[in-house]
């Protein structure tokens, strides 16, 4: 990723949490309870394993949004 798109990266992962995404994320963490709870131990180990891929997709997917951003607003100024 070039050295400008990285910077931009940075610094948003370092931006303070919206109320809008708190309030995403505490949706998502509440209906994510009650799921495991209905899981017996196999099936919550497979669900941990699906959850960090997922995970990584997240990070895949946010590195390829920001180089498509950069790289389109670099190409229109």
């Amino acid at each position: 990723m070039n050295k400008i798109s990285k910077l931009l990266v940075d610094d948003f992962l370092n931006q303070k949490p919206s109320a809008e995404y708190k309030l995403a994320l505490n949706k998502y963490c509440d209906a994510e309870a009650v799921f495991i709870a209905l899981l017996d131990e196999k099936q919550k180990a497979e669900y941990l394993k699906l959850d960090f891929v997922t995970g990584e997709l997240s990070v895949v997917e946010f590195r390829e949004f920001t180089q498509f951003l950069y790289e389109n607003l670099k190409l229109n100024r």
